[in-house]
């Protein structure tokens, strides 16, 4: 679908793909998911990937090197229908078996340097050039039931015996230039180097066959199939959630939040919350995304679509799975942990929850494309986790943050999402009735102080000691929106300027 105009027909694009599959002998595997095909099965689809886009020449770089002998029968003989199809088909290979030589049409041979030594047709069984390479006097025979390709290659130089048993060298890169197959070359480089006068000029219109809403849409379709087949990147993700969720909501089930020690581990409660929807959502997006990367950079270099759509294709996934978690948490962990409140309060707290996954979703996509290889990208995350666990206000509280560390602090992504989730359940204490009302006992007098009053409420403790209020609600939320739109821009940026592949 985008590797050809949208000018032609879905179904025509449709009956192509069928084709190709015939070609290639694939039609078996039509339905397989390529992580699991064999070394020539993938070389079998990446030529019809390339295929797909009806070009009328196909270059194919050694396309039987690292297989064995009917693995290599099987290409070739693709190769061989497509070019019975009217294709120009041109590969570059190097010793290959007799069987597999005898397919080709025609011949270009060079020696190192690049010179030519022979061109033109093989002729049936190579017999045009095996009478070529004979006519030179001092060459040596080709003996019965020898492979073609190895002796030419033995001939002149090329091969893994270039004594040839005693006979001399020849110049065939001279000989070549006088013959007539030389002759004959030249002639016809005159005539097809010309322009045809009743042919336009070749010219595209767009640097993609496809339009961006094509692109957009295939991608999108690619990304939600690739994600329900990838079960145990999903899977693991609703397990995880769920089994914590529970587990925290049993853990702080009738939590006395009266006592300073009950105070202080509910606030322990809204952090691990924080940390482990953060921990699971970007480690789980790690491997996942760097797997898919070289793929990427392969369609991105072939102009299949543009980096921002996938961009785009993959942040949208995303957004279905993070509401199935935010959920699965809410669901789990809101009722069990004696944290009632309000409807409004309920479906805010899921929301947070959906953007805390969002964030990390994001930030682990964006590791694994700006770094070079996983191990790197987990490094860093690792890292980032280190800082951000140490600077969301938790431990050390806010407040107690140096002055001179205060920046991190600030542009700690998940500081926000904490602050959101604490002031909803801790933050508030309007009609009396709230968590954030109760009256804290034995709270001790450097806290007592540093509030200003000796009944402290949880509504006091959380605004000063942790600075996490219920009235900078729609700050934090901003934060967590730019936090996002931050680390999506890094994201794009990657996609489209880095390529860390090797070849």
């Amino acid at each position: 679908m985008l590797r050809q105009s949208d000018d032609i027909p879905a179904e025509e694009k449709m009956a192509f793909a069928e084709e190709c599959l015939e070609l290639l002998d694939m039609k078996n595997l039509g339905d397989m998911i390529i992580r699991g095909a064999s070394v020539e099965q993938m070389k079998r689809l990446t030529i019809g990937v390339e295929l797909a886009a009806a070009p009328s020449i196909l270059f194919l770089d050694e396309p039987t090197s690292g297989l064995d002998a009917r693995s290599a029968k099987i290409i070739m003989t693709g190769i061989r229908k497509i070019a019975s199809t009217g294709r120009t088909v041109v590969c570059t290979i190097h010793q290959p078996s007799t069987e597999v030589f005898e397919m080709f049409d025609s011949l270009l041979l060079l020696k190192r340097g690049g010179e030519t030594v022979f061109f033109g047709d093989l002729g049936s069984n190579a017999t045009k050039m095996i009478e070529y390479f004979k006519a030179i006097p001092n060459t040596p025979p080709l003996l019965p039931g020898a492979n073609p390709a190895t002796w030419m290659l033995e001939v002149i130089g090329a091969g893994v015996d270039t004594k040839h048993s005693g006979h001399p060298l020849n110049d065939y890169v001279e000989l070549f230039n006088h013959s007539f197959e030389h002759q004959q070359l030249v002639a016809d480089l005159s005539i097809h180097a010309q322009p045809h006068s009743s042919r336009p000029a070749l010219s595209f219109t767009s640097k993609r066959a496809a339009s961006s809403t094509t692109q957009f849409k295939m991608l999108l379709q690619r990304f939600f199939r690739m994600y329900w087949r990838t079960s145990s990147y999903n899977l693991t993700r609703i397990y995880c959630f769920s089994f914590f969720a529970l587990l925290l909501g049993v853990m702080y089930t009738d939590v006395n939040y009266h006592s300073y020690s009950g105070a202080v581990s509910g606030m322990g409660m809204m952090f691990v919350v924080t940390l482990f929807v953060a921990v699971v959502s970007f480690n789980g997006m790690l491997p996942l995304a760097s797997e898919e990367r070289s793929s990427f950079y392969r369609e991105r270099a072939c102009q299949t679509y543009q980096s921002f759509w996938y961009f785009c294709a993959s942040g949208l996934v995303e957004v279905p799975y993070c509401c199935v978690l935010a959920i699965l948490v809410t669901v789990f962990f809101y009722p069990l942990a004696g944290v009632a409140g309000t409807a409004g309060d309920v479906i805010f707290f899921g929301f947070n929850i959906f953007l805390l996954a969002l964030l990390n979703v994001f930030i682990g996509e964006f590791l694994a494309y700006s770094m070079p290889r996983i191990e790197v990208a987990a490094l860093m995350l690792i890292l980032m986790n280190s800082i951000f666990s140490l600077f969301m206000g938790f431990n050390p509280p806010a407040s107690q943050i140096p002055s001179g560390y205060r920046w991190l602090y600030h542009i700690t992504p998940t500081k926000y999402c904490l602050a959101l989730l604490t002031s909803i359940v801790f933050g508030k204490c309007d009609t009396g009735s709230e968590l954030g009302c109760i009256e804290i006992s034995d709270t001790p007098p450097t806290i007592a102080a540093k509030i200003g009053t000796g009944n402290v409420t949880m509504q006091q403790f959380a605004n000063v000691i942790f600075e996490m209020r219920a009235d900078d609600a729609s700050w934090d939320l901003l934060g967590v929106f730019v936090s996002i739109a931050v680390f999506r821009l890094l994201t794009l940026l990657s996609m489209q300027f880095l390529n860390y592949q090797k070849r």
